[in-house]
């Protein structure tokens, strides 16, 4: 990925909905697996997962608009 796309998945995970955006930013910035987010942020594994999967959704769907514009 060059410095121009990192920017661009920056952005678009810089604007997600909160919940999203945090565990995004655990996941991708600090590294912390699903589990550990889970304990940290007093959610269930599962919650996580789920709002992990809409995130990554959210994420493709604005990326895949960049690329058609």
């Amino acid at each position: 990925m060059n410095d121009k796309e990192k920017m661009e998945v920056k952005q678009i995970a810089m604007n997600l909905p909160q919940d999203e955006r945090v565990i995004v930013y655990l996941r991708y910035w600090l590294g912390m697996g699903l589990k550990h987010i889970a304990q940290t942020l007093g959610m269930g594994t599962y919650e996580v997962q789920v709002v992990h999967a809409k995130a990554l959704s959210l994420m493709r769907e604005e990326l895949l608009k960049l690329k058609a514009a």
